[in-house]
């Protein structure tokens, strides 16, 4: 059940830029047929990115390619490679970490288009299939391992990799997606898909996870996707299965919402240190969406 906070507010939405036709596959690859069954489009765009300088990056999964798209709304290609990247974040010296639904953590040079892996596995068994990542700023990755897990298998993971040691923080995720910690490190959020709602997990000084609740519940055929927490503590959430982003406080109250066209499919979202730049990846309408500022 959603709440609505006074003062709620409907925030304008903007199409950016359409991926152009000469960037669309001509088949379509097995992580549509698996994951997208039925769906028209050949392409799922996610894990966007704002690069010094103004330009966006996101990862189109079944094609296994890092796109770039310039301000004025060009759109080119940085690599592709064999995997299913998904989340994306920049790191301190340029390059971009991806969440790869195959091969686990891979670097990408964004200026030469180089790819390699740099975690593949986790204690000499593999990943389900990494979905979304964040970099804290210790260095720390914390990232989800959601394969196909959901109601069904509830068996979705949050690691924390730091200085050579990885770590399990959460277990027995039914399909846990986006992630965020707050800004001062002590409480991690959780989208889990599946379970249609976000978690909220209190963190302890050494990382540890305790009194593990559900923050918010929503509804519809797809649950929340990607997650970011805004400079004022607000929690902003792709639900792509009600075509809408939805922003909440820290009661959990839906202070605003972006409502997109039908059948776009917000996945995720990125935002500048300001607040003032909200770009969204819609996989449905293969596009970037701009949401005006809160």
């Amino acid at each position: 059940m959603l709440v609505i906070a006074p003062g709620f507010r409907e925030l304008a939405v903007t199409p950016f830029a359409t991926l152009p036709s000469h960037l669309k596959p001509d088949v379509t690859s097995e992580w549509v047929h698996l994951n997208r069954r039925g769906s028209t489009t050949r392409t799922f765009l996610e894990g966007p990115v704002l690069m010094p300088g103004g330009d966006l990056c996101c990862v189109d999964i079944p094609g296994g390619r890092i796109l770039r798209v310039s301000t004025t709304g060009k759109w080119s290609e940085i690599c592709t490679y064999d995997g299913w990247p998904n989340g994306m974040k920049l790191l301190d010296d340029g390059c971009l970490l991806v969440a790869d639904a195959r091969l686990g953590l891979v670097r990408v040079d964004p200026a030469s288009g180089r790819s390699e892996s740099v975690l593949t596995h986790a204690v000499s068994q593999g990943f389900l299939g990494l979905n979304d990542l964040q970099v804290t700023a210790d260095g720390a990755v914390w990232f989800t391992d959601q394969g196909q897990t959901g109601l069904h298998d509830p068996s979705g993971r949050v690691y924390r990799w730091h200085q050579g040691d990885l770590r399990c923080v959460l277990e027995r995720l039914p399909s846990p997606n986006g992630l965020r910690i707050s800004a001062d490190g002590s409480e991690l959020y959780v989208a889990v898909t599946r379970d249609n709602s976000v978690w909220r997990a209190p963190l302890t000084i050494t990382c540890q996870p305790t009194k593990v609740g559900r923050f918010a519940s929503f509804y519809g055929p797809t649950g929340p996707d990607g997650i970011h927490i805004d400079q004022h503590g607000l929690l902003w959430v792709c639900l792509p299965g009600a075509d809408a982003v939805w922003v909440l406080n820290r009661k959990a109250e839906v202070v605003a919402r972006a409502a997109f066209p039908d059948g776009a499919f917000p996945s995720n979202l990125a935002m500048d240190e300001t607040g003032q730049r909200v770009l969204v990846t819609c996989s449905g309408a293969e596009a970037i969406y701009s949401i005006s500022p809160l």
